[in-house]
Protein backbone atom coordinates (compact mmCIF):
# COMPACT_ATOMS: atom_id res chain seq x y z
CA UNK A 1 0.00 0.00 0.00
CA UNK A 2 2.78 2.35 0.81
CA UNK A 3 4.35 1.61 -2.68
CA UNK A 4 1.33 2.36 -4.62
CA UNK A 5 1.11 5.49 -3.18
CA UNK A 6 4.70 6.53 -3.64
CA UNK A 7 3.49 5.97 -7.55
CA UNK A 8 1.26 8.73 -7.80
CA UNK A 9 3.93 11.16 -6.68
CA UNK A 10 7.37 12.69 -7.73
CA UNK A 11 9.46 9.70 -8.35
CA UNK A 12 12.16 12.12 -6.34
CA UNK A 13 9.75 12.18 -3.49
CA UNK A 14 9.66 8.69 -3.02
CA UNK A 15 10.03 7.43 0.62
CA UNK A 16 12.91 5.29 1.92
CA UNK A 17 10.55 2.49 2.96
CA UNK A 18 10.26 1.10 -0.97
CA UNK A 19 14.20 1.68 -1.41
CA UNK A 20 14.23 -0.79 1.67
CA UNK A 21 11.64 -3.22 0.41
CA UNK A 22 12.94 -3.73 -3.16
CA UNK A 23 16.97 -3.86 -1.89
CA UNK A 24 15.62 -6.62 0.35
CA UNK A 25 14.08 -8.66 -2.68
CA UNK A 26 16.10 -11.31 -4.25
CA UNK A 27 16.04 -10.08 -7.61
CA UNK A 28 19.21 -9.27 -9.45
CA UNK A 29 19.92 -5.00 -10.00
CA UNK A 30 18.98 -5.40 -13.44
CA UNK A 31 15.74 -7.47 -15.43
CA UNK A 32 15.54 -7.24 -19.01
CA UNK A 33 12.26 -6.00 -19.49
CA UNK A 34 9.70 -8.96 -19.65
CA UNK A 35 11.83 -10.93 -17.38
CA UNK A 36 8.85 -11.76 -14.75
CA UNK A 37 6.34 -11.88 -17.55
CA UNK A 38 8.19 -14.92 -19.65
CA UNK A 39 9.04 -16.81 -16.15
CA UNK A 40 5.41 -16.74 -15.29
CA UNK A 41 4.34 -17.68 -19.62
CA UNK A 42 7.44 -20.59 -19.04
CA UNK A 43 5.79 -22.00 -15.64
CA UNK A 44 2.22 -21.93 -17.36
CA UNK A 45 2.73 -23.78 -20.38
CA UNK A 46 4.70 -26.09 -18.29
CA UNK A 47 1.99 -26.85 -16.19
CA UNK A 48 -0.34 -26.98 -18.72
CA UNK A 49 1.38 -29.48 -21.00
CA UNK A 50 2.41 -31.45 -17.69
CA UNK A 51 -1.68 -31.56 -16.61
CA UNK A 52 -2.75 -32.37 -20.49
CA UNK A 53 0.05 -35.77 -19.78
CA UNK A 54 -1.45 -36.68 -16.75
CA UNK A 55 -4.67 -36.64 -17.54
CA UNK A 56 -4.86 -39.26 -20.42
CA UNK A 57 -1.36 -41.09 -19.00
CA UNK A 58 -2.29 -44.60 -18.34
CA UNK A 59 -0.47 -45.34 -14.87
CA UNK A 60 0.88 -49.09 -14.70
CA UNK A 61 -0.62 -50.50 -11.22
CA UNK A 62 -1.10 -54.04 -10.31
CA UNK A 63 -4.87 -52.92 -8.52
CA UNK A 64 -5.71 -50.55 -11.81
CA UNK A 65 -8.63 -50.81 -13.85
CA UNK A 66 -6.08 -51.57 -16.64
CA UNK A 67 -5.04 -54.68 -15.25
CA UNK A 68 -8.33 -55.94 -14.55
CA UNK A 69 -9.34 -55.55 -18.31
CA UNK A 70 -6.33 -57.41 -19.26
CA UNK A 71 -6.75 -60.12 -16.40
CA UNK A 72 -10.25 -60.28 -18.10
CA UNK A 73 -9.20 -61.31 -21.49
CA UNK A 74 -6.30 -63.98 -20.28
CA UNK A 75 -8.24 -67.02 -19.85
CA UNK A 76 -9.81 -66.45 -23.48
CA UNK A 77 -6.19 -66.47 -24.90
CA UNK A 78 -5.02 -69.31 -22.44
CA UNK A 79 -7.77 -71.16 -24.45
CA UNK A 80 -6.66 -70.13 -27.55
CA UNK A 81 -3.01 -71.20 -26.82
CA UNK A 82 -3.15 -73.98 -25.40
CA UNK A 83 -0.30 -76.25 -25.51
CA UNK A 84 2.26 -73.71 -27.42
CA UNK A 85 1.46 -70.51 -24.87
CA UNK A 86 4.49 -70.30 -22.96
CA UNK A 87 3.41 -67.08 -21.26
CA UNK A 88 1.30 -64.01 -20.93
CA UNK A 89 2.96 -60.89 -19.69
CA UNK A 90 1.87 -56.92 -19.47
CA UNK A 91 4.30 -55.41 -22.24
CA UNK A 92 4.25 -52.45 -25.12
CA UNK A 93 3.78 -48.77 -24.12
CA UNK A 94 1.97 -50.04 -20.69
CA UNK A 95 4.98 -51.74 -19.33
CA UNK A 96 7.17 -48.58 -20.52
CA UNK A 97 4.88 -46.31 -18.48
CA UNK A 98 4.05 -44.35 -22.19
CA UNK A 99 0.53 -45.17 -22.14
CA UNK A 100 -2.22 -43.33 -22.97
CA UNK A 101 -5.92 -43.41 -22.34
CA UNK A 102 -6.35 -42.09 -26.06
CA UNK A 103 -4.92 -44.78 -27.86
CA UNK A 104 -4.42 -48.33 -25.25
CA UNK A 105 -5.21 -48.91 -21.90
CA UNK A 106 -2.76 -51.99 -21.44
CA UNK A 107 -1.07 -54.13 -23.75
CA UNK A 108 -0.74 -58.29 -23.23
CA UNK A 109 2.14 -59.78 -25.19
CA UNK A 110 1.05 -63.96 -26.00
CA UNK A 111 4.70 -65.90 -26.39
CA UNK A 112 4.29 -68.77 -27.88
CA UNK A 113 6.69 -71.62 -28.99
CA UNK A 114 6.76 -71.75 -33.25
CA UNK A 115 3.97 -73.57 -34.61
CA UNK A 116 4.59 -76.25 -36.69
CA UNK A 117 3.70 -75.57 -40.43
CA UNK A 118 2.23 -72.42 -39.85
CA UNK A 119 3.92 -68.86 -40.34
CA UNK A 120 3.33 -66.14 -37.82
CA UNK A 121 1.01 -64.52 -40.34
CA UNK A 122 -1.06 -67.43 -39.75
CA UNK A 123 -1.20 -67.17 -36.18
CA UNK A 124 -1.80 -63.29 -35.95
CA UNK A 125 -5.17 -63.72 -37.97
CA UNK A 126 -5.73 -67.02 -36.61
CA UNK A 127 -6.04 -65.00 -32.97
CA UNK A 128 -8.21 -61.98 -34.92
CA UNK A 129 -10.37 -65.24 -36.28
CA UNK A 130 -10.89 -66.84 -33.15
CA UNK A 131 -11.72 -63.39 -30.58
CA UNK A 132 -14.19 -62.54 -33.52
CA UNK A 133 -15.65 -66.04 -32.96
CA UNK A 134 -15.76 -65.21 -28.75
CA UNK A 135 -18.01 -62.58 -29.49
CA UNK A 136 -14.84 -59.77 -28.80
CA UNK A 137 -15.34 -57.15 -31.75
CA UNK A 138 -11.51 -57.18 -32.13
CA UNK A 139 -9.78 -55.03 -34.61
CA UNK A 140 -6.53 -54.69 -36.24
CA UNK A 141 -3.41 -52.86 -35.79
CA UNK A 142 0.36 -53.04 -36.58
CA UNK A 143 1.39 -55.59 -34.80
CA UNK A 144 -1.48 -55.76 -32.31
CA UNK A 145 -5.07 -56.95 -32.05
CA UNK A 146 -7.14 -54.68 -30.09
CA UNK A 147 -10.37 -55.15 -28.49
CA UNK A 148 -12.46 -53.81 -25.45
CA UNK A 149 -12.57 -55.26 -21.93
CA UNK A 150 -14.35 -53.47 -19.05
CA UNK A 151 -14.66 -50.45 -21.23
CA UNK A 152 -10.88 -50.12 -21.85
CA UNK A 153 -8.78 -50.54 -24.99
CA UNK A 154 -6.70 -53.69 -24.88
CA UNK A 155 -3.95 -54.30 -27.35
CA UNK A 156 -3.12 -57.94 -28.05
CA UNK A 157 0.25 -59.13 -29.43
CA UNK A 158 0.81 -62.59 -30.51
CA UNK A 159 4.74 -63.94 -30.53
CA UNK A 160 6.63 -66.56 -31.18
CA UNK A 161 9.90 -66.38 -29.08
CA UNK A 162 13.34 -66.71 -30.58
CA UNK A 163 16.66 -68.28 -28.97
CA UNK A 164 16.95 -64.21 -28.75
CA UNK A 165 14.17 -61.86 -28.98
CA UNK A 166 10.72 -62.29 -30.60
CA UNK A 167 8.60 -62.93 -34.09
CA UNK A 168 6.55 -60.79 -34.43
CA UNK A 169 3.83 -60.03 -37.56
CA UNK A 170 3.68 -56.77 -39.15
CA UNK A 171 0.30 -56.32 -40.75
CA UNK A 172 1.53 -53.03 -42.20
CA UNK A 173 4.04 -54.87 -44.20
CA UNK A 174 2.69 -58.53 -44.48
CA UNK A 175 5.96 -59.66 -42.92
CA UNK A 176 7.56 -61.23 -39.73
CA UNK A 177 9.08 -59.17 -37.94
CA UNK A 178 12.43 -60.13 -35.71
CA UNK A 179 12.60 -58.20 -32.87
CA UNK A 180 13.12 -57.86 -29.08
CA UNK A 181 10.10 -56.57 -27.05
CA UNK A 182 11.67 -56.53 -24.00
CA UNK A 183 14.92 -54.26 -25.01
CA UNK A 184 12.03 -51.94 -26.54
CA UNK A 185 10.76 -52.29 -23.16
CA UNK A 186 14.22 -51.50 -21.19
CA UNK A 187 14.93 -48.66 -23.27
CA UNK A 188 12.36 -46.36 -22.80
CA UNK A 189 11.37 -47.45 -19.79
CA UNK A 190 15.12 -46.12 -18.34
CA UNK A 191 15.03 -42.95 -20.94
CA UNK A 192 13.76 -40.31 -18.82
CA UNK A 193 11.38 -39.11 -21.32
CA UNK A 194 8.27 -40.82 -20.84
CA UNK A 195 6.20 -37.82 -20.04
CA UNK A 196 7.55 -36.29 -23.56
CA UNK A 197 6.48 -39.49 -25.51
CA UNK A 198 3.29 -39.54 -23.95
CA UNK A 199 2.40 -35.70 -24.89
CA UNK A 200 3.34 -37.00 -28.65
CA UNK A 201 1.30 -39.80 -28.29
CA UNK A 202 -1.42 -37.31 -27.61
CA UNK A 203 -0.86 -35.03 -30.24
CA UNK A 204 -0.75 -37.94 -32.32
CA UNK A 205 -4.22 -38.82 -31.52
CA UNK A 206 -5.66 -35.57 -31.42
CA UNK A 207 -4.12 -34.46 -34.69
CA UNK A 208 -5.68 -37.83 -36.40
CA UNK A 209 -1.88 -38.95 -38.00
CA UNK A 210 -0.77 -42.52 -38.65
CA UNK A 211 2.78 -42.95 -36.31
CA UNK A 212 3.11 -46.16 -35.19
CA UNK A 213 4.18 -46.03 -31.37
CA UNK A 214 7.61 -47.36 -31.57
CA UNK A 215 8.15 -45.21 -34.69
CA UNK A 216 7.51 -42.29 -32.29
CA UNK A 217 9.21 -43.43 -28.92
CA UNK A 218 12.11 -43.63 -31.19
CA UNK A 219 11.88 -40.15 -32.99
CA UNK A 220 11.30 -38.60 -29.73
CA UNK A 221 14.70 -40.67 -28.36
CA UNK A 222 16.85 -39.40 -31.11
CA UNK A 223 15.30 -35.63 -31.39
CA UNK A 224 15.94 -35.24 -27.54
CA UNK A 225 19.37 -36.19 -27.38
CA UNK A 226 20.81 -33.12 -26.75
CA UNK A 227 17.95 -31.81 -24.37
CA UNK A 228 18.06 -31.06 -20.82
CA UNK A 229 15.49 -33.01 -18.64
CA UNK A 230 12.69 -31.89 -16.77
CA UNK A 231 11.33 -29.35 -19.50
CA UNK A 232 8.60 -30.94 -20.56
CA UNK A 233 6.77 -27.92 -23.23
CA UNK A 234 10.49 -27.12 -24.45
CA UNK A 235 11.00 -30.49 -25.28
CA UNK A 236 7.50 -31.40 -27.04
CA UNK A 237 8.83 -28.14 -29.29
CA UNK A 238 11.94 -29.56 -29.95
CA UNK A 239 10.64 -32.64 -31.25
CA UNK A 240 8.41 -31.21 -33.08
CA UNK A 241 10.58 -28.95 -34.67
CA UNK A 242 12.59 -31.96 -35.27
CA UNK A 243 9.42 -33.18 -37.24
CA UNK A 244 8.95 -30.61 -38.99
CA UNK A 245 12.10 -30.67 -40.93
CA UNK A 246 14.51 -33.75 -40.51
CA UNK A 247 11.75 -36.65 -39.98
CA UNK A 248 11.07 -37.33 -43.58
CA UNK A 249 14.54 -37.83 -44.29
CA UNK A 250 15.87 -39.76 -40.93
CA UNK A 251 16.16 -43.63 -40.87
CA UNK A 252 14.94 -45.15 -38.21
CA UNK A 253 16.41 -48.58 -37.39
CA UNK A 254 14.65 -51.30 -34.48
CA UNK A 255 17.57 -50.95 -31.75
CA UNK A 256 17.07 -54.92 -31.22
CA UNK A 257 17.49 -55.63 -35.21
CA UNK A 258 19.14 -53.15 -37.44
CA UNK A 259 18.10 -55.04 -39.95
CA UNK A 260 14.20 -54.05 -39.18
CA UNK A 261 14.05 -50.53 -40.53
CA UNK A 262 11.15 -49.04 -38.21
CA UNK A 263 11.01 -45.59 -40.45
CA UNK A 264 9.71 -48.25 -43.12
CA UNK A 265 6.40 -48.22 -41.98
CA UNK A 266 5.13 -44.93 -43.03
CA UNK A 267 4.70 -44.32 -47.05
CA UNK A 268 6.12 -41.12 -48.21
CA UNK A 269 3.11 -39.39 -47.99
CA UNK A 270 2.25 -40.35 -44.12
CA UNK A 271 5.65 -39.07 -43.30
CA UNK A 272 4.68 -35.99 -44.88
CA UNK A 273 1.62 -35.57 -43.70
CA UNK A 274 3.51 -36.04 -39.71
CA UNK A 275 5.91 -33.00 -40.49
CA UNK A 276 3.06 -30.80 -41.91
CA UNK A 277 1.20 -31.15 -38.96
CA UNK A 278 4.17 -30.76 -36.93
CA UNK A 279 4.72 -27.31 -38.36
CA UNK A 280 1.42 -26.45 -38.06
CA UNK A 281 1.35 -26.81 -34.47
CA UNK A 282 4.80 -24.76 -34.23
CA UNK A 283 3.27 -22.02 -36.50
CA UNK A 284 -0.06 -21.80 -34.42
CA UNK A 285 1.85 -21.69 -31.08
CA UNK A 286 -1.27 -22.51 -29.51
CA UNK A 287 -0.67 -25.00 -26.96
CA UNK A 288 -4.55 -25.59 -26.22
CA UNK A 289 -4.09 -26.67 -30.42
CA UNK A 290 -1.18 -29.05 -29.61
CA UNK A 291 -2.56 -30.67 -26.84
CA UNK A 292 -5.82 -31.05 -25.47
Amino acid sequence: MRCAKVARQDLKSAPAACDELFAASTLPDILPMGTLEVFSAVLTTEQYAASIVEKYRVVPDTGSASHRAADKVIPVLKQWGKEYLLGITLSGAYAKNTAISLSSHVDILIALNLVPNMEMKGIYWGLLEYLTEHDLRPHTRNVSIQLQSKGLNVDLIPACRETSGNLLFNKRTGAAVHTDVAQHIHLVANSGRQQEICALKIWRERSGLDFPSLYLELTVLHALAAERFGQLADNVLAVLRYISTRFEQALVRDPANSDNIVSNDLSAADKKAVAKAARAALYDENWKKILW
